[in-house]
This record gives structure tokens, C-alpha cells and sequence, in this order.
């Protein structure tokens, strides 16, 4: 062990038990070694010794405080290890760090922490509900021990899958001392194998699992508020101490299934009924029932307020903060209800409690010598009556004691302190009597003889009381202390076999493990001649005493060998002392014989056995018979005596508890055994304070350090190859490991690899084991290693920092000589430049000069020559002016002569032309007022009519004809424009080209002039030729251009007369209508007139004329439901009337005919349709369950009728069936098509689920549209309705109704059984896609892909899987016409439930969080969102916002507080308990920097300090879960808040590869109905 300069240590200190500290000097002087150690609270201390190795460095003994000046400090483990969650993996093994590991953990907000096979539990003194809710059980459910953090579930579960795997009966034992919470970690462990099972089978079918318990198990729970009703008080140190112990085994069938539960209880303390120290209070159910009974009842038992009664008010308090007494006594209520004690047993076993309070108000009166009480003193008379007994007799046996000779029978009086002795004694016996039968009966119910016969394992919860040691210890420690030792020998044995186990199994080199032995203690107490044995002598003794007891304790038990452990105080003569494991103990033997005695006097237990109390007598029946089976026990123990005339002899308190011991150690030892310490870290009972020497000294007891100190005797420090390779490969060459991350690697190689690092790193072999999984380390030797690896680290960073400072600055060199360089060369170029400029400006200057000459010259010029000009235009201007006005003039006369001469002749000619115009006009008026008469007189007839229909019917279609030729003509010219377009940009590319070729014949031209002149001019000339055939292209195409804009306003034109000639044909159909409006009324004038001349003709009624049903001998009237066309109508019309008669007037025979049709129809239809049987098979086996989904996908376009094809049909056999009369059937009908269609989606599985449910929601849909659609119409139509009487009515409307309910309650199922499968599936992709895969390259972790074949996998789906998922969820909904709302609606609840579980298994995962890991997180949700915004969800960030801000919390910086704050910012949907979380479970890297003690507190002093502020009384610290709420449903229906679809005309369609044979028959036999009807 090194003790260099920097060394971190751990030295002793009153206050803290033990303090940090590090070496600052380390000389060697006169043979001895000078160490300087500076302290964490700036204490300098100097250490001399002779050596810097010390044999027991590793121990955590008392000489390192005692002897501090020579004493070398105990080393401290490297920061890495510090708070690790195993205290086992620690290099150094001692006292201080096993106690700062569980502190630091502990200020983390971390309670549990390993220690090898024992969890230590420290108690938080806050509530933590979230570290025990359901979701926290599915967590560790299936998990093994180690893959998750350490849990009380953890151990849970290890036992309850080495239960159910190797078919062994396990057992957990929890202890600690009182307030450390092993009743709540008790409670919580049997919740979980309450809960355990439901969560397995969850796991295998989320659709049928439903959470909740069955009634045994939630009988096995009520157990705990019973038990603690009657066995738990408020103590100083806690207030619901359990003050007995328990064994609850939990009973298991061979589907390891719970099937019952029983309960052994041991050592209640009874002398609690009687007496109770300042703050402590009595049992809980006497204040439960004094503030839960109703006052009548209180009033029956005499029961007033707590403080009114002594064995209530002696603490003083008799409240508990926070507790309310009347609630909690309707759950102990409800419990015993449970466990099948009945409210009549009930209300008896409260008169019995109330009459132990009425015991204790019994006033004694002191005498002289003796002590008086009289039969009629109230209180006494109260409790008698209770009680059923005599009162004088019981008072009797109060003041008096009766001492049974063998001749004779002595009776003397007591005094006073005897009295009240006896008074409480049977208080105590009648409590303790009730408190045993009631465990008896929960035994009956939870394990009856049904329930024995299948008991094939259990697991058995000790719930069991610490190691206690006070200023007074009495009989109760003792006998808890004696316990104690029983169980830390099991420990001790258990860990020892365990250890030795381990080496066997891996093959390693190991010798004998010593271990302190507490034996000799053990047997001093029960040897035959041990403190037990000489007690229960003392006790049967009439007049032994505890002063006689200790003198033979003395005489016997002070000298060799047992002096050992047993010894005298130094002063007084009423104490002993026992050497426990844990601690010398010093008993006070005051009270030790009465408490052992534990009985009443025969007097009272005849007048208790007299009692009139049936609850009462049952409970003492019930102590006899346990009473004889003790006897029944010992006498198998030991042979019977024949001398000598045989007494019976009661059992003792220590003998049964020896027993009881005894019996207990046997079922532990034949168990697996798991253990749990519970640890108090502090007196006050304040939230997350921990006392450091509070907690040292219950390490010690519990046997902690024992452990630990038997793991430091073997090789405590453990690792497995691939942890091994991935810490500490840096430590030898890369050319020995570099080939194995390259290539393919066997296991073998891998050892070979890890002994090379250890031949390299460790000298001496001794200090280390190769095993056959695992490298085994002595202790200290993972500090020594880490030191390398960190000096390794060092050298590597400081050679890197060299190698990329000396390239930095070769660089900065190289860019300096390269711009020396580059400064000489413009240098240059600038004083070359500045010679060459001056030349440029010297010609310069001369040029100018020269054209400014020339330019002055030219300007005197040319002014010259203008003028010259002007003066010629002006005069040529004035010539010309002159000529033109001569011309006006003439022109003006000749204008006028001719207007005067064409006057006459033209007022001539226009009054002959309006004459003539006038007559004309007249002429055609009259001829026009002919012509219209006639034409009135043809558009009276209907054939007129028809021709004129048919005439402009001819119209459009030869106007749709000639648009359909224009339209061809524009296509046709549409495509010799593109043709032309085509060649003129061909033509265009071959000028290009042509431009191409000249410009690389122009390089050589210089040359080769002569040789190519030639080729040049042709190709000129073809370019010329080019030229004009683009020109010819440009006139063609806009020649074509123009007319296609002309056929464009030609097709307008017949498209506006085409929208006139509909206008006038719809002004004619309105006409016709008319018409046959009128025709029909002859009709029906005629049907009246035949019916009154044939009476035995068919009656037809005027009624179902107007309706259109067809009413027959075989259809009643009174059975119509609906018109035949419901539904196929035309969309937003109501159902019209069929029109049965033809539309032209005809004779009667037409009108039977018709008639006669669809009679035959209907019968047929009503014969079909009747037959269910037939029907309801091939609907439900052949469509519903043989149905195939069409294929979707991104190409494919479904229409409705292949989509839709089964609501439809469902549509139309359900309308024809209200037609027809058939309710009875259709209802049964439907009872049966929701049923299969809801089978159908609950069986769905593999591939089908998502197509399968979108298309089943659909046509569900369309069936729930088609209903609503029938009751609108049967309500608000009154066409459906005029002919019903208002019962008939009254039943179709609820007949409607109910099947609209039926409906949407179907919707409402399957959108639920769907969406649990789309859950269930996705489950099995998005831990692997979102949080394993690692697709983003280059960011991929090391301790992930290393070795995968061998220790690990790679992840089985990825994100394009999940993409693939909500794809195919996308496509198939579109396809099948599902409302878009129901498919943001689907997605944003499954993004919910990929949000919940990602994030609630990111939380919970170890050595697995990093920066690497943030950004592969960060990638892949950011897929998902992307897929979001492409699909229109923008709330799809939203609902993964937990997700997005760890992956943000995992990149930011975390080096200070301030980085913290902004975090906490960003991080706003994070809950501080899921921040700090996160952040103790961050892993660094290598090349980052540990996140320091100093943040890790400051977030979780942010939790508690939040839980501080809560606004209720209660404190609230991590109430709100760590986990996010998973939504499982149920789900609300999306389809509620969307409208109903719109019916259009509906398609009779059933698919060619359906075999519905009556199904088609019935489609066919509607088909032709309507034709008929619509023909006629």
C-alpha cells in the first residue's frame, strides 16, 4: 500500500466517526516514517511509524482511533468507487468507506445500497411512493439482481424467481433496530408478490390483463393493517413500531401462483398494555376504537376519551402527527372484514379491548400491609360486564394469591404493589390471549386445509426486531438480543458457504475463511445449564425471585469457559453481563421472573373460563390448546421421566420463545435465505439526516462489516472479462488488443487478454484469481489498478497535448515563412507595377493631347456645315407651306358642291325604306300570332312533349359530340405544337453545335487557312440553311399557336350553348313532372274505381301507392320497418317513394303484373332472410371471420365499395330486414355480428394487426353512419313514419336507438383492443430502435459495440422500423378512408406511450447514460419528429418532450451550479426528483470530467427543498412519481367528436372469392326490387 504525497485517507474523529483527509508529506527519518495528513476540516495531523504496511489496513477495528499518532490512516478508495451500489466492489474493504459510500448514496436521495448478498436499507423518514408503484414493480419484474439499481424489489424478485426456477422454498429476513422501517420494507415486499404475478402475466397479454389483485392476495395484504393495529405503538423512536416479531410465509401452487399465507408471531411486548414511557403511547387499535365507533357503541362499552384512561394516558400524548385515528381505524375494519372476522366477532373483540381500559382504571386501595378492592367499584363492574364474569370473584383473586401444595391449597393476601401486579398480569394475558387467536384465525382463512393440500414452495418474510441495547435493558431485549444471535449465526454460516460456493464454482485457488463464531454465546444462554434454563427453574419456584436468580447466574455462569462471554458489573449485584456479537449488553434482572412467568394466578383464569363472553372463551379454549402443543413438543425433545409422580408445568415465556427460536432457525436453514438490514440514520426522526455514528453502530450490529470483513479474508473484488478488457486495456500495447476489436473474437481470447494486462500491470500473482467468468481481486488491488490506469491516462493526454501543441505551432511557423514569402514577391510586383504605370501614363498623355486637337478642329467644322443646313430647311419649309394651303382650299369646294348635290335622293330612299319596313313587320306579326297558337296547342300533348325532350336531348349529345371532336382537334394540335417545339430545339442544338465546331477550327485557323477555307464555306452555308429552317419552325408553330387559341374560343362557345340547352331541358323536365303528377292521380282514380267493381281482385291501397311498399298477404302491414331504398338514395334526399305503377297510363294488367313481381321478390327476400341460422353463418363465418383486407400501400388507390364491401352488405340484409318486418331476428342478427367483429379484432395478430384494425374501424363506421342515418330519419322524416301507430313508432325509435348505443359501444371496444396491440407491438420496438440503436456514426459507445458476439447483442429493430410502424398506420388508414382526425389522434396517443415507456426505461438503466448516448437519442427522436411534421401532427414534439430534453440533458454541460440552473431550465417538463435521478445515473467518459459531489447534492437539496415548499401539512418528498404515467387505456373514442359520414347512393358489391351463397341471392333479389320499382 503506497502512502505518497496526494494519498487519500480516512482518519478517526469523535464527531463524524471518521473524517477525510490527504497526505501532504511523506519523509523518512531515523528509521521512521514522518506522514503529514491534512484534514478535510483543515486539521493538520502528524503520524510516526515504523512502517508503511499494516496487515489489518483493511480492517475496521478500534485501534485505528485508539492509537492514532502511530497508527497509519485507513486508505480511501479512488472517486470511481465511492458511491458505488455494491459496497463489496470497493477496493478498500474498511469501516469509513463502507460507511461514506452508504452517505453519499444516501445524500443522492439513493436509500438502498449492496453489501454482497445483504441490502442495506437506510430509512428516508419521508415518503418515497414512487420508489414502490406499480410501474416500479413492472421494472424489476423479470429483471435480475444487479441490472437495475438496488431495490427492496430486487431482492423480491431474486427470491421469487429462484422460487419459481429451482422450485426452493425461500425466506427474506429483515431486521434493524426500532424506527429503521423493517415493517414498511415488510409491507412493501409482500405487496410486490401480491403484484408480481399480474405483471408477469401482463407481459404476456397486455389485451386480457387487467391490474387487480385476487382475493387471496388481497386478503394476505390486509394482514398488515392488522397486524399493526394490534402489535404496533408509537415509540421515541418511531412512531408505528412494530413491537413483536412476524414470519409470514406466502404460500405458492405449482403454477407458483398465490393460493394462501400463515403467520408466526413472536415475543409481543404485553407490558406495553400497562405501561408506556413519556411520548409513547399503547397499542394502536385502543386509539383506533376509541375515534372510530360510533358514539352509541362508546356509549354501550362505556368509552369516553383516551386521556380518561390510564393505560392510555401515562406518555401523555395520545396523538400521533399526521395520523387519523378514526380512518385508520375503518381500514383495520375493513381488513379484519377481509379475513373473514364478521362486523358481530368484530364489535366482541372491541368489548373486550374496552374492557382491558376499564382494567386499568381499577383503583386499588393501599392498606397498611394489604391491599383492598371492592366488588363494587365502577370501573371493576364495567370491565366485568364486558367481560362476562363475576366481578366479586375477580376481585377477589386481585388482592389475594392461593399457593397449591400437595396437601393443601394456601391462600394469602397481597399487597398493594402484588395487587396491581396481578391486576395488569391478566390485562396482559387477555391481550396477549386475543392477539394470538386473532393470528390463529388469519392462519384458518389464509391457510385452510384446501389450501395446505396445494402448497408446493412459499416465501417467508421475517419481519423481526434489531439488535437493541438502552441504558435499562430488561427481559424483552434480552430475549430480542438472544434472537439476534440465532440469526447472525445463520448470517455468518449463509455468507461464509455463499463466499466458498463462489471460489468452487469458479475454479480458483482459495483456503479456509476464518469467521468470529458467536456459538459460546449462544449456548450461555441455552445450554442446559445456560441463563434460559436457570431462569425457568427460578420462575417455577413459588418463591423465587430475581435476586436469587442472579446469584445463581453468578455461581454458575462466572468462571471458565463461559466467563468468556458472561461476566459481572463491578458494582451492584442486579446486573449481568453478555458479550453479544455486536456489543456487551448489561442486562437488569428487575422483572425478569415475573416477565418470564407471564401468567395468571389459577383464581382468575377459573373465573375468566367461567366467563358468559363466547369471543372471549373461544380465546382462552385457543391458549390451552397452544399450550399443549408446547408440552406435546418438549416431551418429543426429551424422554419422559417414570419416577416419580409427574407435574404439569407451564410453559414459560423463554421456553416458548426458545421454541418458537428453534423452530424458526429450522425453516430458515431449510430456505434460501435473502437479507435485508434496515438502517436509522438518525434520533429525530428528520427527513434525509444522517448521524454518522448513529449509523456506525448499527452497522456493526446488523453484521455489515462482519460480512465485509469475511469478503476481505477472500478475493472481495470481482470483474468480469469484458468489464475487465473494457476499463484497463489502455494499460498494455494496442498491438495486443488493437486485432480484437477488428476481427472476430473467441473467449479464449479474451482470457489470453486479460492475463496479458495482469502479467504487465500485477507482479505478484497471489493477489489476483482467474476464474472461469470472472477475475477475482484481493483487496485494494482495483485502487492499485486504477492508479495505473489514471497515470496511463495522464501520460496519454500529456503526449497527445505535445504532439498537437508542436503540430499548432509547426503550423503557425510554416504560415509565418509562408507570408514572408508572399510580402517579398508583392513587394516586388508592387515596384514593377509602379514603373510600368508611369510608361502607361506618358503615352497616355500624349494620346490625349492628340484627339483633344483633333477634336477642337472637327468641332469648328461641323458648326459651319449645320448652319449652312439650317438655312436651306427654312427656306424649303416656306415653299411648301404655300403649296399645301392652295390644295386645302381647292379641296374644300369640291366637297362642299358634292354634299348640296346628294341631298334630295337620299331623303327619298330612307322614307320608301321605313315604309316598307312597317309593312313587313306587320305581315310576320300576323303569321307569327298563328304560329303560336298552333304551337300552345302541340305543347298541351305529352308525345308532343317527349319529341321536344327528345329533340333537345339529340341536341346534347350532338353538342357533347362536336365538344368532344373539338377537344380531340385541340389534343391533336397540342401535340404537333410539341412536336414542333421538339424539332425547333433540335435545331437549335445543332447550332449550338455547329457554334462548337467553328470556335475549334477558329484555333487553327492561322495555320491551315488555305487548307480549310473550303469546309468553312459549307459549313456556313449550312448554318444559313439552319437559320431558315428555325425561321420556318417559328411561323409554323405560331400559325398553330393561333389556331388552337381560335379552337379554344370556338369550344367556349358550344360549351355556353350546351349550358343553355341543359337549362331549357331542365325548364322541360319540371314541365313533365307536372304532367305526371296529374297522370298519377288518374292512376290512382282508376285503382278506386277498380277495386270498388272486383272484390276478390289484390288489394292495393291508396297508402301504399303513395309510399311505394309493396304490403302483401305475406308481409303484414304492420311489420314495416323501412323502405327497401333506405340508404340508397341519393346523397342528403330522403328516402323517396317506389313508384310501384308504371309512369305511363296503362291498364290493369300492367299494374298486377308489377305487383306480382315484387311480391315474389319480397317472399323470397322474407323466406331468406327469416332463416338465421343459414344467414347469421355465412355472414359471421364466411364475411366477418373470412374477411381479407385489401393491400394498401403508397401507389394503391382503394375505392370505397372494396373497402366498405362488408358494412354494405351488413347494410343492406339489416334494412331489408326492418322492411320485411323481421326485428326479432335482426337483433339477433346484430347480437351476433358485434360479437364476431369484436373476436375478429381482439384475435388479430403478427401483420394483421394494423390493416386489421383500420379496416374494421372503418366499416364499423360506416355501419354506426348507416344507423344514426335510420333513427335521423325514422325521427325527423315524417314519409318513414305517417302510416304507424304511435306503439309501432315508439318501438322502431327505441329498436334504433338501442343499436346506435350497441354501435358506438362496439366503436368505443375495438378502437381500444386495437390500440393495445399497437401498443403491445410497438413495446417490442421502441427500446431497441429509440434508446439502443446507435444509427448515428461515429458517436457509437464503447462498452455497447465491444465484443458483441460474445457478451453482448446488437439491437434487434431500429428507427426505420419504427417509421415503418407509423407508415403502415398511415397508409392503411388513408386507404381505408378513416377520418384523418382518428389518425392524429391514434399517433399522438401512441407517441404518448413511446414518450412514457422510453423515457420510464431510460430512468431506470446503469452504467448506460452518456453524451454519446444523448446524441444517438437526440437522433432518433429527432426521426420522429421529422415523420411528424411530414404527416401534418405538429403537436408530435410535444407529446416526446421528456424524451427530447434527457437527450438534451445528457449533451449540456454539468461542470458547476450554474450549468445546473440553466439546465433546470431548459429541462422545464423534467421533474427535479427525474432530474437528479438522471444525473446520478449519468456515466462519464474518459475524456470528461465526473460530475462532482457538489452538483449531485445541490439536485437533490433542489428535490428536497421543493418538497419543502409543498403547500400541504404532509411532506411530499418524491410523491410525484419518477416514472411517467403509461397510457393503457381505456382510451376515449376518437370517432365521438367526428361527424357521421354523409349515405350516398349505395353499390351493392360482394368480392368474387366470398362463397355467401344467400348473402349474394339476398343482394340480388334487392337489386332487382329497386329495378323494378325504378322502371316502373
Amino acid at each position: 500500500m503506497s502512502y505518497e504525497v496526494g494519498t487519500r485517507c480516512w482518519y478517526p474523529n469523535e464527531t463524524l466517526g471518521w473524517i477525510g483527509g490527504e497526505i501532504t508529506k511523506n519523509d523518512l527519518a531515523d528509521g521512521k516514517y514522518h506522514l503529514e495528513l491534512q484534514l478535510e476540516d483543515g486539521e493538520t495531523v502528524q503520524i510516526v511509524t515504523d512502517s508503511l504496511t499494516r496487515e489489518d489496513a483493511d480492517a475496521s477495528d478500534a485501534s485505528a482511533r485508539d492509537n492514532r499518532a502511530s497508527s497509519l490512516p485507513l486508505l480511501r478508495n479512488p472517486p470511481i468507487l465511492e458511491s458505488t451500489e455494491d459496497l463489496t466492489s470497493l477496493s478498500y474493504l474498511n469501516e469509513p468507506a463502507v460507511l461514506h459510500a452508504i452517505k453519499q448514496r444516501y445524500s443522492q436521495l439513493n436509500i438502498y445500497t449492496y453489501s454482497g448478498i445483504v441490502l442495506i436499507a437506510t430509512n428516508p423518514f419521508d415518503r418515497v411512493d414512487q420508489l414502490y408503484s406499480q410501474e416500479m414493480i413492472q421494472a424489476y419484474a423479470g429483471k435480475r439482481r444487479g441490472e437495475l439499481e438496488p431495490h427492496l424489489f430486487a431482492i423480491a424478485e431474486e427470491a421469487y424467481r429462484l422460487m419459481k426456477n429451482d422450485k426452493q422454498n425461500q425466506t427474506i429476513v429483515v431486521s434493524g433496530e426500532s424506527g429503521a422501517g423493517k415493517t414498511v420494507s415488510a409491507k412493501y415486499i409482500m405487496r410486490y408478490f401480491a403484484s408480481v404475478e399480474e405483471e408477469h402475466s401482463a407481459m404476456n397479454d397486455d389485451i386480457k390483463h387487467q391490474i387487480g389483485m385476487s382475493e387471496t392476495e388481497e386478503r394476505i395484504l390486509a394482514t398488515n393493517p392488522i397486524m399493526e393495529a394490534f402489535g404496533n405503538a408509537k415509540t421515541t423512536r418511531n412512531d408505528n413500531s412494530s413491537r413483536f416479531g412476524k414470519y409470514l410465509e406466502i404460500l405458492f401452487d405449482d403454477e407458483t401462483s398465490i393460493i394462501g399465507a400463515r403467520m408466526r408471531t413472536y415475543l409481543l411486548e404485553r407490558s406495553r398494555l400497562v405501561y408506556q414511557p413519556k411520548t409513547e403511547r399503547n397499542y394502536h387499535i385502543f386509539y383506533q376504537m376509541l375515534g372510530g365507533l360510533s358514539q352509541e357503541t362508546k356509549k354501550s362499552f362505556s368509552l369516553t376519551d383516551a386521556s380518561d384512561f390510564f393505560y392510555l394516558n401515562q406518555g401523555g400524548d395520545t396523538t400521533i402527527q399526521g395520523i387519523d385515528d378514526a380512518e385508520e381505524y375503518k381500514i383495520t375494519v375493513d381488513a379484519l372484514t377481509l379475513v373473514g372476522i364478521t362486523p358481530d366477532i368484530q364489535q366482541e373483540l372491541f368489548k373486550i379491548l374496552a374492557s382491558l381500559l376499564h382494567i386499568g382504571n381499577i383503583e386499588v386501595k393501599k392498606t397498611r400491609t394489604d391491599a383492598s378492592l371492592s366488588s363494587d367499584e365502577p370501573s371493576l363492574q364495567i370491565a366485568c360486564n364486558l367481560l362476562g364474569i363475576d366481578a366479586f370473584n375477580f376481585a377477589k383473586w386481585i388482592t389475594k394469591k392461593q399457593i397449591t401444595t400437595r396437601s393443601e391449597k394456601i391462600i394469602s393476601n397481597l399487597n398493594y404493589a402484588q395487587a396491581v401486579v396481578a391486576k395488569d398480569s391478566v390485562a396482559k394475558f387477555i391481550y396477549s390471549a386475543l392477539f394470538d387467536w386473532l393470528v390463529e384465525n388469519i392462519n384458518e382463512v389464509l391457510c385452510n386445509p384446501n389450501v395446505t393440500d396445494k402448497i408446493k414452495s412459499f416465501i417467508g418474510v421475517l419481519d423481526i426486531y434489531g439488535f437493541e441495547h438502552f441504558e435499562k435493558n430488561s427481559f424483552e431485549q434480552f430475549c430480542i438480543n438472544y434472537a439476534n444471535e440465532k440469526l447472525q449465526q445463520e448470517f455468518n454460516q449463509h455468507v461464509f458457504k455463499l463466499e466458498q460456493e463462489e471460489y468452487v464454482k469458479e475454479e480458483i485457488e482459495w483456503s479456509f475463511i476464518e469467521f468470529n463464531d458467536n456459538q459460546p454465546c449462544i449456548d450461555l444462554i441455552e445450554n442446559k445449564l445456560g441463563i434460559l434454563s436457570l431462569l425457568d427453574e427460578e420462575s417455577r419456584l413459588p418463591a423465587g425471585s430475581d435476586e436469587s436468580w442472579t446469584q445463581k447466574l453468578y455461581q454458575t455462569l462466572d468462571k471458565p469457559p463461559t466467563d468468556k462471554v458472561f461476566s459481572k458489573p463491578r458494582f451492584g449485584q442486579t446486573k449481568f453481563v453478555v458479550s453479544h456479537y455486536a456489543l456487551d449488553v448489561s442486562y437488569d434482572v428487575e422483572g425478569f421472573i415475573e416477565k418470564n412467568r407471564d401468567t395468571v394466578s389459577d383464581g382468575h383464569l377459573e373465573v375468566l373460563k367461567a366467563t358468559k363472553n363466547e369471543t372471549l372463551l373461544k380465546i382462552l379454549q385457543s391458549l390451552d390448546k397452544n399450550a399443549e402443543k408446547v408440552e406435546e413438543a418438549k416431551k418429543d425433545q426429551k424422554p419422559a421421566k417414570v419416577a416419580g409422580r409427574a407435574v404439569q408445568k407451564k410453559p414459560t415465556l423463554g421456553s416458548m420463545f426458545k421454541l418458537s427460536l428453534i423452530e424458526l432457525m429450522a425453516t430458515i436453514n431449510s430456505t434460501n435465505v435473502h437479507y435485508i438490514r434496515c438502517i436509522k440514520p438518525n434520533n429525530e426522526k428528520e427527513a434525509w439526516k444522517f448521524d454518522n455514528l448513529m449509523v456506525l453502530s448499527q452497522l456493526r450490529a446488523c453484521g455489515v462489516l462482519e460480512t465485509i470483513r469475511i469478503s476481505c479474508a477472500g478475493f472481495p473484488s470481482r470483474w468480469t472479462f469484458n468489464e475487465f478488457i473494457l476499463r484497463y486495456y489502455i494499460l498494455i500495447s494496442p498491438n495486443e488488443w488493437s486485432t480484437i476489436f477488428q476481427q472476430d473474437t473467441t473467449e479464449e481470447n479474451i482470457i489470453d487478454l486479460c492475463k496479458k494486462i495482469l502479467a504487465v500491470t500485477v507482479k505478484d500473482t497471489a493477489k489476483y484469481q482467474i476464474g472461469n467468468t470472472k477475475i477475482f481481486f484481493k483487496a485494494g488491488m482495483l485502487a492499485y489498478l486504477e492508479k495505473l490506469r489514471s497515470e496511463k491516462m495522464h501520460q496519454s493526454s500529456v503526449l497527445i497535448q505535445k504532439k498537437l501543441r508542436a503540430k499548432y505551432y509547426r503550423k503557425q511557423y510554416l504560415e509565418i515563412k509562408h507570408s514572408i514569402y508572399l510580402f517579398h514577391s508583392y513587394a516586388k510586383g508592387h515596384a514593377t507595377r509602379n514603373a510600368v504605370e508611369r510608361e502607361f501614363q506618358s503615352e497616355a498623355a500624349i494620346k490625349v493631347q492628340t484627339l483633344y486637337r483633333g477634336h477642337t478642329v472637327r468641332s469648328h467644322v461641323n458648326g459651319i456645315i449645320s448652319s449652312i443646313v439650317r438655312i436651306q430647311s427654312k427656306l424649303r419649309q416656306q415653299l411648301l407651306q404655300k403649296e399645301l394651303y392652295a390644295k386645302r382650299e381647292l379641296s374644300a369646294a369640291v366637297s362642299i358642291q358634292s354634299k348640296i348635290r346628294t341631298f334630295k335622293p337620299r331623303s327619298s330612299y330612307v322614307t320608301t325604306r321605313r315604309d316598307t319596313v312597317v309593312v313587313q313587320s306587320l305581315v310576320r306579326r300576323k303569321m307569327a300570332q298563328r304560329k303560336l297558337k298552333e304551337l300552345k296547342k302541340e305543347a298541351k300533348s305529352v308525345n308532343h312533349l317527349q319529341e321536344v325532350s327528345y329533340k333537345l336531348e339529340n341536341k346534347v349529345v350532338e353538342l357533347t359530340e362536336n365538344l368532344a371532336m373539338k377537344v380531340r382537334e385541340n389534343k391533336d394540335m397540342t401535340e404537333k405544337i410539341q412536336n414542333l417545339q421538339k424539332s425547333l430545339n433540335e435545331s437549335a442544338n445543332v447550332k449550338e453545335l455547329l457554334e462548337l465546331q467553328k470556335s475549334e477550327h477558329a484555333k487553327t485557323l492561322a495555320d491551315t487557312k488555305s487548307e480549310y477555307d473550303g469546309t468553312i464555306s459549307e459549313f456556313q452555308k449550312k448554318l444559313e440553311l439552319s437559320k431558315q429552317e428555325v425561321e420556318e419552325t417559328k411561323k409554323e408553330l405560331e400559325e398553330m399557336v393561333t389556331r388552337h387559341e381560335q379552337l379554344k374560343i370556338e369550344a367556349m362557345q358550344q360549351l355556353e350553348e350546351l349550358n343553355k340547352t341543359k337549362q331549357l331541358l331542365s325548364e322541360s323536365s319540371t314541365e313533365t313532372t307536372d304532367l305526371q303528377g296529374q297522370v298519377n292521380s288518374l292512376k290512382e282514380e282508376i285503382a278506386r274505381l277498380q277495386n270498388s267493381i272486383k272484390s276478390g281482385a289484390i288489394a292495393v291501397g291508396a297508402g301504399a301507392v303513395a309510399t311505394g311498399a309493396s304490403n302483401f298477404n305475406a308481409t303484414p302491414r304492420h311489420s314495416r320497418r323501412f323502405n327497401s331504398q333506405d340508404g340508397i338514395i341519393p346523397d342528403g334526399v330522403p328516402p323517396s317513394p317506389l313508384n310501384i305503377l308504371s309512369k305511363t297510363v296503362s291498364n290493369g294488367d300492367d299494374v298486377k303484373s308489377t305487383i306480382s313481381t315484387i311480391s315474389k321478390i319480397n317472399d323470397e327476400l322474407f323466406n331468406l332472410l327469416n332463416d338465421t341460422k343459414v344467414l347469421n353463418k355465412e355472414i359471421t363465418e364466411g364475411l366477418l371471420r373470412g374477411f381479407k383486407v385489401p393491400e394498401t400501400g403508397v401507389a394503391i388507390r382503394l375505392s370505397q365499395k372494396e373497402v366498405l364491401y362488408p358494412a354494405r352488405i351488413l347494410i343492406i340484409v339489416l334494412s331489408d330486414m326492418w322492411r320485411l318486418g323481421l326485428t326479432k331476428q335482426s337483433e339477433g342478427f346484430l347480437a351476433e355480428v358485434l360479437t364476431t367483429i369484436q373476436d375478429v379484432v381482439r384475435g388479430l395478430k403478427g401483420h394483421n394487426i394494423i390493416p386489421g384494425g383500420a379496416f374494421w374501424l372503418t366499416n364499423v363506421r360506416e355501419l354506426y353512419s348507416f344507423v344514426v342515418f335510420a333513427q335521423e330519419s325514422i325521427v325527423n322524416d315524417e314519409s318513414y313514419n305517417k302510416d304507424l301507430n304511435e306503439e309501432e313508432y315508439n318501438e322502431y325509435v327505441s329498436l334504433v336507438t338501442e343499436l346506435r348505443e350497441d354501435f358506438e359501444s362496439l366503436s368505443y371496444n375495438i378502437y381500444n383492443i386495437w390500440l393495445k396491440k399497437l401498443q403491445k407491438e410497438l413495446q417490442k420496438k421502441v427500446i431497441p430502435a429509440v434508446i439502443l440503436s446507435e444509427a448515428l456514426p461515429g458517436f457509437k459507445n464503447e462498452n455497447t459495440g465491444f465484443l458483441p458476439k460474445i457478451f453482448g447483442s446488437t439491437s434487434e429493430y431500429t428507427m426505420d422500423d419504427v417509421l415503418t410502424f407509423f407508415n403502415n398506420i398511415y397508409w392503411c388508414m388513408k386507404s381505408f378512408h378513416v377520418e384523418n382526425d382518428i389518425f392524429r389522434d391514434t399517433v399522438v396517443t401512441l407517441l404518448n406511450y413511446v414518450d412514457a415507456i422510453c423515457f420510464n426505461d431510460l430512468i431506470m438503466r446503469r452504467n448506460f447514460l452518456s453524451w454519446k448516448r444523448g446524441l444517438q437519442l437526440n437522433y432518433n427522436v429527432t426521426r420522429l419528429e421529422e415523420w411528424c411534421k411530414t404527416h401534418h401532427i405538429p403537436e408530435g414534439a410535444q407529446c416526446l418532450v421528456h424524451l427530447i430534453q434527457t437527450s438534451k440533458l445528457l449533451q449540456l454541460r454539468k461542470q458547476n451550479i450554474a450549468d445546473i440552473k440553466i439546465l433546470c431550465e431548459i429541462c422545464a417538463d423534467l421533474k427535479p426528483i427525474q432530474l437528479q435521478k438522471l444525473m446520478s445515473l449519468y456515466s462519464t467518459a474518459d475524456y470528461e470530467q465526473p460530475i462532482s459531489q457538489e452538483i449531485l447534492n445541490f439536485v437533490a437539496d433542489k428535490v428536497k427543498k421543493e418538497a419543502a415548499t409543498n403547500p400541504s401539512n404532509k411532506s411530499k418528498l418524491h410523491a410525484d412519481d419518477i416514472f411517467l404515467q403509461v397510457e393503457s387505456g381505456p382510451f376515449e373514442d376518437p370517432f365521438v367528436g367526428v361527424e357521421t359520414r354523409q349515405f350516398g347512393k349505395i353499390e351493392a358489391y360482394i368480392p368474387a372469392w366470398l362463397t355467401l351463397p344467400t348473402t349474394r341471392r339476398v343482394v340480388e333479389l334487392v337489386t332487382q326490387q329497386v329495378t323494378v320499382q325504378d322502371t316502373n
